[in-house]
């Protein structure tokens, strides 16, 4: 799915927070990057913006996620921890009576957007590739060492791949924060490092941070409003590094607030830095807080009511056969039935019958057919299935068939070195919306020629069939318009010739 994008002029950044991974420790924490409250949530708190309670209905919000991967097409992560994760986003919002949904499921190949170290690339992405009337959401293998984070300008979200999972709560932590939502101990991303909390000693009146004195919460209420996150319903929280709960939930080490009244902070709080295992929802207050702001964007709709999920049993695998051996081909497609409130399908090859360990690929299609371009040995026996998703209900099941083919020792269609020699592609790389030039001479034989340019996915994109050749060769002229930076494949079959050439489209 490659797509466009948009460059805005701003570079503004605006970075509210990060979150980190729950595998770290207290040894060797990376750092937390935040500026200032929200303007939006400095207004909300001053009662300028009025609060929009609970809807009664499903408010169903348009969710756009944006998988990096690297320039050769590879690294785009498991999809189905990618799904694993959205599905506990929206558990967590369940409550609210908000579910999100994939709106749009984009592919970029840019190993500089997929591994950073420098966030204004995080910016340059988001400015490049933002869509408007969705909620933006980046997949990528490192965003600056953490687990995830929120930009507020331009206005969207990054989570590390390694980041989810089955507990892993980063994006529904980011997704608070783009909701208006600050840390429960806001304030104290400043101090760093928890080492440096005194527990002996009662916390200072205030903490330092981003050139002001931010109140410390005390814990009988009295500055609730106007200390910490501002929220009267969350508990005074001093703890800025991810930390373990003991029995009970809580932290291990009791806290001294302002007035020396010792408390604990309690683990529940997805806003907070505890452990995923400790924690597990939103306040109420919190919970307005981010309803108001949903309804200020005017993005969510009603679109998923009454949709199901797809029933994986339902699926039927139709090509290759079961148990065939194929004539030896790097080109196999696999095709399988429609199934009812599919919206894409999500295709498993492996050399084995096990899926349940390391996979020998995972890809997403939006179709009823997946091309195998790449990768394929053989004399080798694969198996595979398939797994219907829908936008709205990615709980579903794989096919309950797993079928299996043997990739053959010899091809009826061989990959022809002499034909693949004669012919070129220039230039290569191309630029994006420049003509790619097609020429081969003195082929030696005469023919119907067919070639196809097909995206890493598989997906035929452009396709021309049994143009007449003569001896003294071929001139066709393809037009890259439309086509993302990236790499694709060009599979020409003169004949029982085949030819494959690879192609990379540059901005």
């Amino acid at each position: 799915m490659k797509f466009y994008r948009t460059v805005f002029t701003t570079l503004l950044l605006i970075i509210l927070s990060f979150s980190i991974s729950a595998q770290d420790q207290f040894s060797g924490i990376r750092k937390c990057g935040v500026t200032e409250r929200s303007d939006w949530m400095v207004r909300y708190k001053a009662g300028e913006i009025a609060p929009v309670e609970k809807s009664l209905m499903t408010r169903y919000v348009p969710l756009r996620i944006v998988v990096l991967g690297d320039n050769n097409g590879t690294g785009y992560g498991n999809p189905n921890e990618l799904l694993t994760s959205f599905s506990l986003l929206n558990s967590d919002f369940e409550d609210q009576n908000i579910q999100f949904y994939i709106s749009e499921l984009d592919f970029v190949d840019r190993t500089r957007y997929n591994s950073y170290t420098d966030n204004n690339v995080g910016i340059e992405m988001m400015s490049e590739l933002n869509k408007p009337g969705v909620i933006n959401s980046y997949i990528v293998r490192d965003p600056n060492g953490s687990c995830g984070v929120y930009f507020g300008a331009p206005d969207a979200l990054v989570l590390g791949k390694s980041c989810m999972g089955t507990i892993d709560r980063t994006w529904s932590h980011e997704m608070g924060h783009l909701l208006s939502l600050d840390h429960t101990f806001y304030g104290w991303e400043g101090v760093m490092e928890i080492q440096n909390i005194k527990l002996g000693e009662p916390a200072p009146e205030t903490v330092a941070f981003r050139g002001e004195d931010v109140p410390v919460e005390r814990t009988d209420g009295s500055n609730c409003e106007t200390a910490g996150d501002g929220f009267c319903d969350t508990e005074p929280d001093y703890l800025m590094q991810r930390w373990s709960c003991e029995r009970g939930n809580i932290y291990r080490d009791s806290l001294l607030d302002p007035d020396s009244v010792r408390f604990a902070v309690p683990a529940w709080n997805i806003m907070s830095y505890a452990l995923d295992n400790c924690i597990n929802g939103f306040s109420e207050e919190q919970q307005t807080a981010m309803q108001t702001n949903l309804t200020s964007r005017g993005i969510d709709d009603n679109s998923g009511e009454n949709r199901e999920a797809p029933i994986g049993e339902d699926l039927s695998l139709i090509a290759p056969p079961h148990n065939t051996t194929l004539d030896f081909s790097d080109f196999v497609e696999l095709s399988w039935s429609p199934v009812e409130n599919a919206d894409f399908y999500i295709v498993q090859i492996n050399t084995s019958t096990n899926f349940n360990g390391s996979v020998f690929s995972t890809f997403f299609v939006t179709d009823t057919t997946a091309k195998l371009t790449e990768g394929l040995n053989p004399g080798v026996q694969y198996h595979w299935r398939v797994r219907p998703v829908s936008r709205y209900q990615v709980d579903s099941d794989f096919s309950d068939e797993v079928f299996r083919f043997r990739n053959g020792a010899i091809s009826v269609a061989t990959i022809d070195a002499a034909l693949d020699a004669a012919i070129t592609l220039v230039p290569n790389p191309v630029a994006n919306g420049g003509d790619l030039f097609l020429s081969g001479r003195d082929l030696g034989l005469s023919g119907r020629l067919t070639y196809e340019l097909i995206d890493p996915a598989g997906r035929i994109l452009l396709s021309r069939e049994n143009l007449s050749i003569t001896s003294t060769g071929i001139n066709e002229r393809i037009n890259t318009d439309g086509l993302a930076p990236g790499i694709y494949f060009l599979r020409l079959r003169l004949n029982e010739k085949l030819v494959t050439k690879r192609v990379i489209v540059t901005p």
